[in-house]
């Protein structure tokens, strides 16, 4: 039976740390991990462990104490487990359409586990180039835009010591142009519901 795993605090170490890759994709420890994962981003694990929000896009092991470079990336939502993706050693570059001569940047609402009642809107890449390895220790390469490439980059960038509102706070990060706070987790719910999910719908 799988374990819940608990979310750290926004100021534990292991949030600031770069994770080293994982090189032993065979590490019966690390499957055990990846299968706590798992269990543990979907809706009522994460209602279980007090999560801030009813789903999730994605989740990185350091959020929950972790020391494994691996992810899980369900930019959809979690409800269903088949729908979950295991990514292991992610990196991203940007991706250059023929037409561009400059990587086009994005900013967009983002939450996270890590960062309690705070919404804020972030500048990242529109595409990229996401490179992975699944459980078996294949290399997986491709191309990701919108919501799926700004999953990818937050939760990666996780694994890189960086937070969405780290340079507001003087660490690493991407650009955050605008951070959001919220009284309770209702207020941050309505937002969400009449504000981010609304402007999604008209993009």
């Amino acid at each position: 039976m799988p374990k819940l795993l608990f979310f750290v605090e926004k100021t534990h170490p292991i949030l600031r740390e770069i994770i080293p890759p994982v090189m032993d994709f065979n590490d019966l420890e690390l499957r055990e991990t990846i299968k706590d994962m798992c269990y543990s981003i979907l809706p009522t694990q994460l209602k279980n462990a007090n999560g801030v929000h009813e789903s999730a896009a994605g989740m990185a092991a350091n959020q929950w104490g972790i020391k494994r470079r691996v992810f899980i990336f369900t930019p959809q939502g979690s409800e269903e487990e088949k729908k979950l993706e295991v990514m292991i050693n992610p990196l991203y570059v940007p991706y250059l359409r023929p037409n561009e001569t400059e990587p086009k940047m994005v900013a967009a609402y983002e939450g996270c586990f890590s960062i309690p009642l705070t919404a804020g809107i972030v500048n990242r890449y529109e595409a990229i180039t996401a490179t992975y390895y699944n459980l078996e220790g294949e290399k997986i390469e491709h191309m990701m835009e919108g919501w799926e490439a700004r999953v990818f980059q937050h939760e990666t960038d996780h694994l890189n010591g960086k937070l969405f509102d780290g340079r507001l706070d003087n660490y690493s990060g991407p650009e955050c142009l605008e951070r959001i706070l919220f009284k309770d987790t209702e207020e941050m719910k309505n937002y969400w519901i009449n504000t981010v999910k609304a402007s999604r719908r008209n993009e």
